[in-house]
């Protein structure tokens, strides 16, 4: 839809004289490709071109501008499309732009291109923004379109500014990235909110997507963190060209998707930087109108998901919120988790997630059903566990429908594709972990028919993104030969336990089905701690596990977990020197941390068994804290430990690390700067579950495959 400006009361008018510009194009041309030729090695920023912040030559590129579409103008009526905060500028500096300017068109509406306009100038200065805008200029055959771009064919060499040019960024973009955009009349819509780990697959998405599939309902499935993901990048690389900055002048890190930087979603003040996208989230949710909209949820995205909730449910009241996800697995924590919802499925939906839209579409509003936590539930009704599915190979494996895979690519051309062997933990009883969940797996055919479809759509590098790939691992073995007899050419990664069943034979056939990298949630290094922890395995497993491991060319990497319950200094002593022994099998220290009080854990649910005492009420303090308990309100006795203790063992083993030359990855390295700051690892935990061994497995990817682990293997 196009403004005519020259029937608007601020002077605006059209010129339409008809003067030819004979050989013109020709020249420009010419001039474009030598300028280009002069920065090929640089790109023009027209964000850092056009800063907004009166210098001398930002304005002579704005009168350069003006001369040229002044040229324009005699041909025909010129339209300006697009930001107003941009236009403004130009008109703040160069009044006399009025006198050119026909009409404008909003970006935002419909384009109405009027049949007297000659040019469209696309006035915009953010790169994302202004290919998103020509691209939708590109049906109109007979318009000429012109952006400030254009500056790189005119006499502009000592007009830009210094600054404005960038070094070319080495990335993947231009990509066929999707638009924001809801469907009408939806019964749902699902959408999962920034920030995920890297530009990865959404495994819990595709399976409630495939739930919601069963039901006959009209729905959209739509992944906005992975827009925001590429949209944040191509600003950073292509506008900003450094780092960007909070309001407050507060860095970014140059990926915030990464696992270490964890706690700037944390930070409210980052949600300034993307307040155009939930603005432009809720407006076009609000347009949709969707009976339910529905979010997956998790620490990252809490503060995200909350921002666009509550603008939504204060514009459409009737809309029922709907969620589900890493965040709502614990049913002691409940809609504490998410109180903005008005349902939450807790732990698998596949069974639980159809029959419950089901029935909302119906306009019941049904309460205390088993798997689900609504604000209609009665307190004093008990909760009862939804239906698991038991046999995951009758559940579709995910297809992730909605996008074109490719989109699903890191900014650096880097793609790590999760995948799901299995669910919950066949182990289950280390003291301090929170997943511990009956554990089922998938036939070793279903798993390798989803390797083969995922690697046909062009995907080479996986992660098992699971608790316990080993729990039995007679069926990992059974992958592995399938894998092998399909002759499949994939890279595997993902998260081992110590077993007593893997020895050398074992990790061979692992390294030839295509495993390049492994953790092991080794945890405790004692005799001790092991039986402290209930590993259920020995010190001498622990080391022929590594030897083994590191023999078959696979790299691998360590966790470990410090003050727990009944530790010695002593332990300290032993898991020191059991580490270094270890050290020429150890690529690299993925996580060390104190112990979290989180919920979950035995530790949380037995704290008396293990000689916790609380300083103050117990019920009180759980009341207040119910995703982990800070480390000054609680210690263990027999021997005494409080937190100052974990914090001088923590850095006791930090140190012999250090001096022994142990190599630390980025999350571990992060969780060591928390604890000499604050004195705990709890900073760099997730609140609502404390799976730091998961939350950076893709880290071990993108060392394993650079070109310095490819020597080592």
């Amino acid at each position: 839809m196009a403004t005519d400006y020259r029937s608007q009361p601020t002077g605006f008018k059209g010129f339409f004289f008809k003067i030819p510009l004979i050989g013109y194009l020709n020249s420009l041309r010419r001039k474009y490709f030598l300028q280009l030729s002069k920065h090929e090695e640089k790109k023009l920023s027209l964000y850092r071109c056009f800063s907004l912040n009166g210098d001398v030559q930002e304005i002579q590129c704005i009168q350069l501008l003006y001369k040229y579409l002044k040229k324009k103008s005699l041909k025909g009526s010129i339209a300006f499309y697009g930001s107003n905060k941009l236009l403004t500028y130009f008109l703040e500096h160069v009044p006399q732009f009025r006198e050119m300017i026909a009409y404008t068109i909003d970006e935002k509406d419909t384009i109405e291109i009027p049949q007297d306009v000659k040019t469209v100038f696309v006035c915009e200065r953010r790169y994302y923004f202004l290919q998103k805008m020509k691209k939708k200029l590109a049906s109109f055959k007979d318009v000429e379109v012109i952006s400030p771009e254009i500056l790189l064919s005119l006499k502009s060499k000592n007009i830009i500014p210094k600054n404005a040019w960038l070094k070319k960024p080495d990335s993947i973009y231009p990509i066929g990235l999707p638009e924001i955009d809801f469907l009408p009349n939806q019964d749902l819509i699902l959408i999962d909110c920034p920030a995920r780990n890297m530009a990865w697959l959404p495994n819990g998405l595709g399976y409630v997507h495939n739930a919601l599939k069963k039901i006959g309902i009209q729905f959209q499935t739509f992944d906005l963190d992975v827009i925001v993901y590429h949209r944040y990048h191509i600003h950073r690389l292509f506008d900003v060209g450094g780092k960007i900055l909070t309001p407050s002048g507060k860095e970014m890190p140059d990926d915030p998707w990464l696992a270490e930087s964890f706690e700037f979603w944390q930070d409210p003040e980052v949600y300034k930087i993307f307040q155009e996208e939930i603005e432009e989230i809720v407006e076009k949710l609000v347009k949709a109108r969707p009976k339910i909209l529905g979010l997956s949820i998790q620490a990252c995205n809490i503060n995200f998901s909350k921002a666009v909730v509550k603008k939504v449910k204060a514009l459409l009241p009737d809309t029922i919120i709907l969620v589900g996800g890493y965040s709502c697995y614990q049913v002691s924590i409940g809609l504490q988790a998410f109180s903005e919802c008005d349902y939450m499925v807790i732990g698998e939906g596949d069974l639980t997630v159809g029959p419950l839209v089901k029935r909302l579409l119906q306009g019941e509003r049904p309460a205390n059903l088993p798997g689900v936590l609504s604000r209609y539930d009665n307190p004093q009704v008990p909760y009862r566990p939804g239906p698991q599915p038991q046999n995951l190979d009758l559940l579709e494996m995910p297809q992730y429908e909605w996008f074109d895979l490719k989109v699903y690519t890191n900014y650096n051309n880097y793609r790590l594709t999760p995948i799901i062997a299995s669910r919950g933990c066949r182990w289950s009883q280390c003291t301090f972990c929170a997943e511990r969940f009956f554990w089922r797996a998938r036939s070793a055919k279903n798993v390798v028919d989803e390797f083969e479809w995922l690697h046909s759509q062009g995907c080479d590098l996986f992660m098992f993104n699971e608790s316990d790939l080993n729990g039995r691992p007679e069926l990992l073995l059974e992958i592995c030969d399938e894998i092998i007899r399909r002759g499949l050419k994939i890279k595997l990664t993902g998260q081992l336990r110590i077993h007593k069943k893997n020895d050398r034979a074992f990790f061979n056939k692992l390294r030839a089905a295509g495993f390049v990298a492994l953790r092991f949630g080794v945890d405790a290094w004692s005799h001790n701690t092991l039986r402290l922890q209930r590993k259920g395995y020995t010190k001498d497993k622990i080391f022929q596990t590594l030897k083994d491991c590191y023999d078959a060319e696979i790299y691998t990497e360590v966790n470990t977990v410090i003050g727990i319950p009944g530790e010695t200094e002593e332990d300290i002593d032993e898991t020191i020197e059991m580490k270094i022994k270890c050290k020429p099998y150890i690529g690299r220290i993925a996580n060390i941390n104190t112990l979290i009080l989180a919920v979950g854990g035995v530790y949380w649910e037995e704290p008396e068994k293990h000689n916790i005492i609380f300083r103050g009420d117990k019920t009180e303090i759980y009341k207040k804290n119910p995703f982990r308990i800070p480390d000054e309100l609680w210690y263990s006795t027999n021997p005494y430990i409080d937190g100052l203790i974990r914090q001088h063992r923590f850095q006791r083993v930090v140190e012999a690390l250090e001096i022994s030359g142990f190599d630390v990855g980025a999350f571990a390295r992060r969780v060591i700067e928390d604890v000499k700051k604050v004195g705990h690892s709890g900073g760099s935990a997730r609140p609502e579950t404390i799976n730091i061994k998961n939350t950076d497995e893709y880290r071990t990817i993108d060392t394993m495959t650079g070109s310095q682990t490819v020597k080592q293997l």
